[in-house]
This record gives structure tokens, C-alpha cells and sequence, in this order.
């Protein structure tokens, strides 16, 4: 008679492992603590267009959007929309900024730029840095 006998057909030696938080796996001085520090004393709202309708597939959170979009600037220069979302699905740091949100598609990542965003990347990174030098006190 076998007792190690495997009945269980979808076992897998690779199982879940903790820790589970993804803030745990990601080093304390890595610059996404930073920008997120940055981003939380700026109110990305008001970047975007008004919305008049209540109907519909709900919405993919249009500041979470904004935020990656804004740190994938910052690391990579400018990059593809394709290349944000293979980062959204790969890169730990871009799941982090996405809070537990599904990785958005470069589709949607073009909607949001086209038809949502009432200044240019170029405008908010200007705010951005005018809330950063009147916080370090730096002057031009």
C-alpha cells in the first residue's frame, strides 16, 4: 500500500509565501516612499475633467492612474504606455502605487491621458516641484 500516494492533481511545489504586505518587499529607502510622501500633499483632482454622469462600468481610479503615470516618468524618462503596463504588472513598486488595483491596460492609460487630464504632465510636474522647493525652501 502507498501512503505518499498524490491524489490531488493541480499541486504545485511553488506555494504562497509571506509576507503578504507588498510594503515589506520593497526596500525603505526605494523612491516610491518619497514620491508617494510628495503626492499626498498634492491635490491631484483638480487635474481632471469634471464628470457629469453616474452610469456605467465604474471607473478605474483616475488619481492612482495619475500616479503611476507620474512615477514612471520620474524612473524611466519618457516611456511607452505599453511599457507602464508590463511595469504594472511586473514591478512591485507599481502594484504598490496601484493599491490592490487590477493593472490598467495601455488603453486605459491613454483614455485617462487624452480625454480625462485638463493640464499636460509637463504642468503637474511644475506644481510638483513648486510644492517641493517651497517645502525644502530651496530658491531659483
Amino acid at each position: 500500500m502507498l501512503l505518499n500516494q498524490n491524489t490531488n492533481n493541480n499541486y504545485t511545489a511553488r506555494q504562497l509565501k509571506l509576507p503578504l504586505e507588498i510594503e515589506k518587499l520593497i526596500d525603505i529607502s526605494d523612491p516610491v516612499y518619497t514620491f508617494c510622501e510628495v503626492m499626498d500633499h498634492i491635490d491631484l483632482s483638480r487635474y481632471f475633467v469634471e464628470k457629469g454622469y453616474k452610469t456605467g462600468r465604474p471607473r478605474c481610479d483616475e488619481q492612482k492612474l495619475l500616479k503611476v503615470i507620474l512615477f514612471a516618468f520620474m524612473e524611466k524618462g519618457v516611456c511607452s504606455l505599453r511599457e507602464i503596463e508590463k511595469l504594472c504588472r511586473n514591478d512591485i513598486r507599481y502594484m504598490y502605487l496601484l493599491d490592490e488595483m487590477k493593472a490598467p491596460t495601455f488603453a486605459t492609460f491613454g483614455n485617462l491621458i487624452r480625454n480625462e487630464l485638463t493640464a499636460s504632465i509637463e504642468q503637474i510636474f511644475m506644481d510638483i516641484n513648486a510644492y517641493i522647493f517651497s517645502k525644502d525652501h530651496v530658491d531659483l
